[in-house]
């Protein structure tokens, strides 16, 4: 799926069903966190042949901004400019 028809399709009614009831929603594309304002992001790493939680938290925590910048498509750069619109930019500063 590209980045439009997952804003169009799956974002636009993740943020319209999580006002009534809760979602989880297991993704490896972090555009999909980001845009659907996640309220707790965990993201995973294997060790060993385990899963193990490598971070977690909220948007706002640096240490979670950090591992989507990582991860997403864009980096960091994508990520500000997806981000700016729930958090002033000073908020992203390491």
């Amino acid at each position: 799926m590209d980045n439009t028809l997952i804003y169009e399709l799956l974002v636009s009614r993740l943020k319209e069903t999580k006002t009534k009831r809760q979602v989880i929603v297991v993704t490896h594309n972090p555009n999909i966190v980001v845009h659907g304002d996640a309220e707790l992001v965990l993201s995973l790493k294997v060790r060993g042949g385990q899963s193990h939680i490598a971070c977690e938290g909220g948007l706002q925590e640096r240490q979670v901004r950090e591992e989507i910048c990582r991860v997403m498509e864009g980096g960091r750069e994508a990520f500000e400019s997806r981000y700016q619109r729930i958090m002033p930019p000073q908020g992203l500063e390491p």
